[in-house]
């Protein structure tokens, strides 16, 4: 917005003054600039009131009104309201309507800008979200304070911070909807077309803290991969096997819940059609080994291009060297190298003799066993020497796990505890955020049908 000069610097010279008198002579530039803050948040409360009052007092007086339920209602007189803003606690008077009939009232100034007495404005509704997908709740409430210079509690962040997760999985369902309209899905072919290039879905899980279990999060992100002009080749692992960091992640979006595997392929395939998946020249996926994960990625995507993550195949092989060699001895790194070499040239069966021949060493049985089903399993998933020709991104760490981002990093912080549905809100609300998705939620926001 772009306001007067004048009235900015008129307002500026009353500030500096009114400050002047309250800091003669201030100890630092940050108590100067504190009371500068608090100034201005006591004069956008007043303001936003005097706002407020003045809109309402501007538009049309009506005696009577069309209530929803057909009656009358009767104008009563200018009733008082606080809102929780961006400014603290504000007050304002506006006109006020009662239904003769059925007895409910209401306020046309509140209804058109989407008000609740006693509630939290829309504009610090969604700063308290934005805290609480970022940190625990008691901390968002402080940072809040330090911020905004007023006191919010942690449950009203926690509330907020759901209903933005909520609103998100509102429009999942609406996804879910579209991506089974037959007709929905042709135009945006017409619309559309075929995206050229390469699109890439990832999909893992990662348990989740729930009040008396831990439950399994599972997560999607779709993203687009181009190259990196300038890279160092880099040791991944200590190792002497390179990373791909000619290539980066960009357009990514998250998009998560707990459910079953069959529940959760409706998201899957509603978010899928949301990126265009489906029209795509060419679909990757590059996704840890669970058999569940490849299932619902042959049920939809028969076709794609399927990659074991690089990242989570080479966890395999430490449980083996240390379990027969000990833990950072020379033997350790010498077969761990060579063994993440034959991995990173895809040469499987080389690998899974190498992990078979330490199978007499008893304290190495269980990590070999696996290993060699997991590569056994996984094969023609991971011929990464192959991939990389190809210019495939293999997963070696350029971009961070769909877990990690949304439930590591949220909702596994130390001592966390949650029910089931704040879970879910809470990540979904997050994994919207890391996809540049927050304003459509704020826009829903803005306009929820509060109760006056």
């Amino acid at each position: 917005m772009e306001f007067s000069t004048k009235v900015v610097e008129k307002m500026a010279a009353m500030m500096a003054e009114e400050l002047g008198n309250h800091l003669p002579a201030p100890k630092d530039i940050r108590e100067v600039e504190r009371g500068m803050r608090e100034l201005l948040r006591q004069v956008g409360a007043e303001g936003l009131s005097r706002y407020l009052e003045g809109t309402d007092e501007a538009e049309l007086r009506e005696k009577e009104k069309k209530c929803e339920c057909q009656g009358k209602q009767q104008y009563m007189f200018r009733r008082e309201a606080v809102i929780l803003s961006v400014f603290g606690r504000v007050s304002y008077k506006r006109r006020y309507y009662v239904c003769q009939d059925c007895g409910k009232g209401q306020s046309p100034l509140d209804k058109r800008l989407h008000l609740a007495a006693g509630e939290v404005t829309a504009g610090l509704a969604e700063l308290l979200a934005l805290a609480g997908v970022e940190t625990a709740f008691a901390e968002s409430s402080r940072l809040i304070e330090r911020f905004l210079l007023i006191r919010i509690s942690d449950n009203t962040v926690r509330k907020e911070t759901e209903r933005f997760g909520q609103l998100q999985q509102t429009r999942e369902e609406e996804w879910k909807v579209q991506s089974q309209n037959e007709s929905w899905l042709q135009e945006r072919l017409q619309k559309h077309g075929k995206p050229v290039g390469r699109l890439y879905g990832s999909i893992d899980g990662v348990m989740a803290p729930c009040k008396g279990e831990w439950r399994e999060m599972k997560n999607i992100a779709w993203y687009q991969v181009e190259p990196v002009r300038s890279y160092e080749q880099r040791r991944h692992h200590a190792s002497v096997v390179g990373e791909q960091n000619n290539l980066q992640a960009r357009e990514i979006t998250y998009h998560c819940d707990i459910q079953s595997p069959d529940q959760f392929g409706a998201l899957f395939w509603a978010t899928a059609c949301q990126r265009q998946a489906d029209l795509h020249e060419e679909l990757v996926f590059v996704c840890d080994g669970a058999i569940w994960i490849w299932k619902l990625i042959e049920r939809h995507f028969p076709h794609a291009v399927q990659i074991v993550d690089w990242y989570h195949a080479s966890e395999y092989l430490p449980p083996i060297a240390e379990a027969a060699f000990g833990h950072d001895t020379p033997h350790y790194h010498a077969w761990l190298d060579q063994a993440r070499s034959l991995l990173w040239e895809g040469q499987i069966e080389d690998l899974i003799h190498d992990c078979q021949v330490l199978a007499s060493i008893p304290t190495a049985d269980k990590a070999i066993h696996d290993a060699v089903s997991y590569f056994s399993n996984n094969h023609k998933r991971m011929d990464y020497a192959r991939f990389r020709q190809l210019g495939y991104f293999i997963g070696s760490g350029t971009v961070e796990s769909a877990g990690k981002q949304i439930a590591g990093l949220r909702l596994k912080r130390s001592g966390a505890r949650w029910t089931e549905t704040g879970a879910i809100a809470t990540a979904k609300a997050r994994a919207a955020w890391l996809s540049n998705q927050w304003d459509a939620l704020a826009e829903r926001r803005a306009v929820l049908p509060l109760a006056t």
